[in-house]
């Protein structure tokens, strides 16, 4: 039996593709293809679609999902993203009908996550571990990144951190400028505030 997906993502010609390629693998049937996500869920029901490919995730990731996991509550979705460790990525993870892989994932990996969703849709007991090209929440951010995000959770200044962990103030705000980019927060203390929510710290 062939699994029904529905392709969406607001790249047009990418979104297209993606359904020429999944449409020629055994097993896969591209049962439509969607530009906008205000479509999904009357498409995912008029194609009777199992599973959900969506690319180009938008700002509004969070409301997409729920959106589809609560009207449709069968049909898992396989987000591809840009960034996979994104804040707002983790938590739609938190949902066993919910796989997030990279944008620089190849062909096979997708293949192998939409495959994985399926079993564990027919309750067949796919596969828990993440896809490749994913990365757990521990795994986001470095030792060095955690020790500096501790310190400023505590009110410690650059320089107090500095001192602390033997490091030059640059170094210090390097550490915490690439945890914040990691973390998408707006400053060094909500990257703090946001990793000791994910329990990185």
């Amino acid at each position: 039996m062939s699994t029904r997906i529905l392709v969406a993502g607001e790249h047009v010609i990418y979104t297209e593709a993606l359904a020429g390629l999944l449409n020629q693998i055994p097993g896969f049937r591209v049962a439509g293809v969607v530009s906008s996500h205000r479509e999904l869920v009357p498409a995912i029901r008029k194609a009777s679609a199992g599973s959900l490919v969506l690319g180009g995730v938008t700002p509004y990731v969070l409301e997409t999902v729920h959106e589809v996991r609560s009207h449709v509550p069968h049909c898992g979705i396989t987000l591809i993203a840009e960034q996979p460790g994104q804040v707002a990525l983790v938590k739609v993870q938190e949902s066993e009908m919910v796989s997030v892989i990279s944008r620089g994932a190849r062909l096979n990996q997708l293949i192998g996550t939409i495959r994985s969703m399926q079993a564990r849709q027919q309750g067949l007991g796919g596969s828990e571990r993440p896809a490749d090209g994913l990365r757990p929440v521990a795994d986001l951010l470095s030792q060095r990144e955690r020790d500096v995000l501790r310190s400023t959770a505590t009110g410690a200044s650059v320089k107090e951190i500095a001192r602390e962990f033997y490091l030059a103030p640059g170094t210090v705000r390097n550490l915490t400028s690439s945890a914040i980019k990691k973390l998408q927060a707006r400053n060094r203390y909500d990257a703090a505030r946001i990793a000791e929510e994910l329990g990185s710290i």
